[in-house]
């Protein structure tokens, strides 16, 4: 079994815990694949962005009963499993460091080009047609309805545009973004609400 399966076999057991909303193993996958788009032709280490794409949101389904950050807890939860498959204690930390650093609503800078990648791509899996569906997916499961999506896409999905780091990410975040703003403003429009 390979490396990289042995990391997809510990994230769908940790995410299977999480069964509803926006950061299932589907997003996971997307992040993944994303990254791997993102990195092309850049000078990155890939074993450090394949492992920190797949565990970014491994401790997504223990961050309400902890009250610690997912990117916290999935740094700390995957350091086991990359052990256990043969990373390198400098490998471990340049994977925790890129987790830690993606979470768009912490603010924090990557610091690393691996860590911008995966900031990247966890980013873009929040616009466009997926991200509609993402959102509205999350507002569904919260209970936060109509109002609760266009609560989010204001506060940070619209925004999301302007917040790549790599080349690459920014012209499919342009993309990506007139889809969202289409579905948001004709949204607000049949749902009666006033566009901002």
């Amino acid at each position: 079994m390979s490396t990289k399966t042995r990391i997809i076999d510990f994230v769908e057991r940790e995410l299977s815990k999480l069964n509803l909303g926006a950061h299932t193993l589907d997003h996971t996958m997307r992040v993944y694949s994303l990254s791997m788009e993102l990195s092309k032709g850049l000078p990155i280490n890939m074993r450090v962005l394949e492992a920190a794409a797949l565990l970014h949101d491994v401790g997504r389904p223990r961050e309400t009963e902890s009250n610690v950050s997912h990117s916290i807890l999935s740094g700390e939860i995957g350091q086991k499993c990359l052990r256990n498959v043969g990373y390198t204690r400098e490998e471990i930390e340049h994977v925790v460091d890129a987790i830690r650093t993606h979470r768009f609503s912490e603010g924090i800078e990557p610091r690393s080009i691996e860590g911008q990648i995966l900031s990247d791509a966890d980013k873009l899996d929040a616009l466009g047609a997926i991200g509609v569906y993402r959102a509205i997916a999350q507002a569904v499961t919260s209970g936060k309805g109509i109002q609760g999506f266009l609560d989010h896409a204001d506060e940070k999905l619209l925004r999301l545009k302007e917040m790549m780091y790599t080349v690459p990410a920014k012209k499919l975040a342009a993309e990506r973004h007139e889809t969202l703003s289409i579905f948001v403003e004709r949204l607000r429009n049949e749902s009666g609400k006033s566009i901002t």
